[in-house]
C-alpha cells in the first residue's frame, strides 16, 4: 500500500504539488522566492502611493473617514498585507485614504502652543516703562496741539489784517487818561514794526532800579482798585487796569524777580487786601503775592498786625484780648462779648479761608513771640461761637492747627510749655475746655501728647501736667490726697460740675495705659497698700454720702450717683484686669493712630 504524499506547507499558485521528487528544502526555496517577489511588489506599490499623494489634492474636509475598531489592524504593514498580490495599485482608492487617516496629525492648538513655547518671553512692563510711555504720549499730544494752534494762527493772520501792537499800545497810552506809569515800563519793541512787545518788566536787567519800584508802588497806591476796599469812601472805582494787572498774575511775576524790598506801607496794603475780602480775585492775587514774597512780609508781622488780621476776619474784641480769660454766657453757653452789640458783620468764608492759608504759609518764618500770639489768637477765635459757628470743621482751619503743632514740635520743649501754660490760663471754663480738646487733632505722636497734657491740666487744675510726664504714683497719690483732704465729704454748695471734675480726673488716670495694673505703695507702718482699692473705697463712701445728703448739698443726686456708679464699675474692671466701660473722655486719650 502506497503511503499518501504529504501536502506542501506553502502552496503554489498552480495548486497542490504531487511531484514525487518533492523535498522540503526545495519547497522552502520556492517560498522564499515568492516572499522576495511580494516584498518587491509591496515597495513598488508604496512608491506609487506616495507619488499619487503628492500629485493629488487633499480630500475634502467634509468627508468622514471610517473609524478603526479594536479588532482591525492598526499598522500600515497589516493593511497592506491584506491586499492581494494580483490587485493593481492604481485601482486601489480606499487604501490611500486609510493610509492618510493612519498618518499622525498635529492639532492647531498643539502647534500654536509649541510655537509660543519656542518664542522668547515678552519683557515685563514696569512702572518706569508706563511713565515713559505716558510722557511720550503727552509730549506727542503737546506737539500736535502746538502745531494745530500755529496752523490756526497762521490761517487767522492771513484772513484778518492786524494792526501793529506797538502802535496800538502807544495809542492807548496817549489817549487814555489816568493810566498808571507801570504800563509805560513795558519793554519797548525793537526791530520790525509789527513785533509784539515783550512782557518782561524793567527790561533785561537782573535788578530793578529803586526809582522804578517806587513808581510802581505809587501807581498801586494811587489806583482805585484797592483803596476803596479799605477806606471809608468807596465812591469812585476809576480805571480798572491796575486790577487787571493784579489779577492776571503779572504783578507776582514782576515783583517775584525783583531784588529790592517793598516798602512797609505797601506790604500792609497787600495784607489788608487779603483780609478785607471785598473782591475775591484781587484778594487771591494779593495772597499769591504775599506767599511768593513771604520773606518780605514776615518781618512786619508783629502782635498788633496779627490782631488786626484776626479782627478783619471777624474776631470779636472780647475774644481777641489776650489779657482776659475766656468766659461763656450762662444762658446759651457761648463766649461772652460785652463790647459788640447785635449780630456781628462776618466776612465771607472764602475770605477767612484765604487768611488762614496765608497764616499757614507764613508760620515758618515767624519769631517765637509772634508764634505764641498766633497760637493764642487761633485758640480764642476757635472758641468764639458767635463768630466761628460751624466753621471750626473747615479744612483750612484744621490745616492751620496741624501746621501750628508741627512748627511747635520743631521749636523745642520750652516754647511748648509756655504755650500750654498760656492756653491753660486763658481757657478756664469747662465747656470751652471740652470744645478746645475736641478741636485739637491727634494726627501725630506730638499732637496726641500735647492734647493729653492739656486735658490733664484742665481737669485736675494742676499745672504739673503741663511739664514732663509725671510718674504713676504721683498721679494716683494726688487724686487720693484730693479726696482725703475733704474727709470724704463734699462741702455745702458744691455744684455737680465741680463734683464731675473729680470723676473726670480719675477717668483720666484710668485711661492711662500704666493704670491697667494695680499700684502698690508702702505705708508709714511698712505695710503694703493697694492704691486702687483705697480709691474705690473712698468713692464708695462718697457715693453713699451723696445718696444720703444730696438735696442739702444742692447736687443733682441722680446724675452724681450715676457718675460715681459708672466710675466704680470701671475701676473694679481695671482691678480685675478686665476692660472697663468706655467713657466720653476716651476719645481724647485713645486716638486711632496708624
Amino acid at each position: 500500500m502506497a503511503t499518501p504524499s504529504r501536502p506542501s506547507i506553502v502552496q503554489d499558485s498552480q495548486g497542490d504539488d504531487d511531484d514525487d521528487d518533492y523535498s522540503y528544502e526545495a519547497d522552502l526555496l520556492r517560498h522564499k522566492a515568492r516572499r522576495a517577489a511580494f516584498k518587491l511588489q509591496l515597495q513598488t506599490h508604496s512608491q506609487i502611493m506616495s507619488t499619487r499623494r503628492r500629485r493629488r489634492p487633499p480630500p475634502p474636509p467634509k468627508r468622514k473617514l471610517p473609524s478603526i475598531t479594536p479588532h482591525q489592524p492598526s499598522s500600515s504593514s497589516s493593511s497592506l498585507s491584506s491586499l492581494s498580490p494580483l490587485e493593481s495599485p492604481a485601482e486601489d482608492d480606499s487604501e490611500d485614504d486609510i493610509l492618510a487617516f493612519l498618518k499622525p496629525k498635529q492639532s492647531s492648538a498643539l502647534i500654536s502652543t509649541a510655537s509660543a513655547a519656542l518664542r522668547p518671553p515678552a519683557p515685563k512692563l514696569t512702572m518706569a516703562d508706563i511713565h515713559a510711555k505716558l510722557a511720550k504720549n503727552k509730549a506727542r499730544d503737546n506737539e500736535i496741539s502746538r502745531a494745530q494752534k500755529l496752523f490756526e494762527q497762521s490761517e487767522t493772520s492771513k484772513q484778518i489784517p492786524t494792526k501793529s501792537a506797538s502802535a496800538a499800545l502807544n495809542t492807548y497810552l496817549e489817549t487814555q487818561e489816568g493810566v498808571p506809569a507801570i504800563l509805560g515800563m513795558l519793554k519797548k519793541p525793537t526791530g520790525k514794526a509789527d513785533q509784539l512787545p515783550s512782557w518782561s518788566f524793567f527790561g533785561d536787567t537782573p535788578t530793578v532800579p529803586q526809582i522804578l519800584l517806587e513808581e510802581l508802588c505809587a501807581s498801586i497806591r494811587a489806583s482805585t482798585c484797592i483803596r476803596p476796599f479799605l477806606g471809608s469812601d468807596p465812591r469812585d472805582l476809576g480805571v480798572e487796569n491796575i486790577r487787571d494787572f493784579l489779577v492776571s498774575g503779572a504783578m507776582v511775576d514782576c515783583l517775584g524777580s525783583c531784588s529790592s524790598s517793598l516798602d512797609p506801607p505797601l506790604c500792609h496794603l497787600f495784607l489788608d487786601t487779603v483780609c478785607a475780602g471785598i473782591d475775591e480775585d484781587v484778594s487771591f492775587s494779593c495772597l499769591t503775592l504775599v506767599t511768593t514774597l513771604r520773606t518780605q512780609f514776615e518781618p512786619i508781622l508783629d502782635q498788633s498786625r496779627i490782631v488786626r488780621i484776626f479782627e478783619l476776619i471777624g474776631g470779636s474784641k472780647a475774644a481777641l484780648d489776650p489779657t482776659k480769660p475766656l468766659e461763656t454766657d450762662s444762658q446759651d453757653g457761648r463766649l461772652s462779648d460785652t463790647t459788640d452789640k447785635g449780630e456781628p458783620d462776618l466776612p465771607r468764608w472764602w475770605n477767612i479761608s484765604l487768611v488762614l492759608k496765608m497764616l499757614s504759609r507764613l508760620l515758618q518764618g515767624l519769631s517765637d513771640d509772634v508764634f505764641r500770639v498766633v497760637w493764642g489768637l487761633v485758640v480764642r477765635l476757635s472758641l468764639d461761637e458767635r463768630r466761628m459757628k460751624e466753621r471750626r470743621g473747615q479744612p483750612e482751619f484744621l490745616d492751620l492747627v496741624e501746621n501750628l503743632l508741627q512748627q511747635l514740635e520743631c521749636r523745642g520743649y520750652q516754647l511748648t510749655r509756655t504755650i500750654l501754660s498760656e492756653i491753660y490760663a486763658s481757657v478756664i471754663d469747662r465747656t470751652l475746655q471740652v470744645q478746645l480738646l475736641g478741636l485739637l487733632p491727634a494726627t501725630s505722636g506730638f499732637s496726641h501728647d500735647f492734647r493729653k497734657r492739656l486735658a490733664r491740666a484742665f481737669f485736675s487744675r494742676n499745672t504739673i501736667y503741663l511739664g514732663p510726664e509725671p510718674g504713676p504714683g504721683i498721679l494716683m497719690g494726688s487724686i487720693i490726697a484730693a479726696l482725703a483732704s475733704k474727709e470724704i465729704r463734699i462741702s455745702k454748695g458744691e455744684s455737680h460740675t465741680q463734683l464731675q471734675n473729680i470723676i473726670d480726673i480719675i477717668n483720666i488716670a484710668v485711661d492711662d495705659g500704666r493704670w491697667c495694673a494695680n499700684v502698690v505703695e508702702r505705708t508709714e507702718k511698712g505695710t503694703s497698700e493697694n492704691l486702687l482699692d483705697k480709691l474705690i473705697l473712698h468713692l464708695n463712701h462718697s457715693k453713699e454720702f451723696i445718696q444720703a445728703a444730696g438735696f442739702q448739698l444742692n447736687i443733682e443726686k441722680s446724675n452724681a450717683k450715676d457718675s460715681f456708679a459708672k466710675l466704680i464699675i470701671r475701676l473694679e474692671a481695671v482691678r480685675q484686669r478686665k476692660r472697663g466701660t468706655q467713657t466720653v473722655m476716651d476719645r481724647y486719650f485713645r486716638p486711632n493712630l496708624e
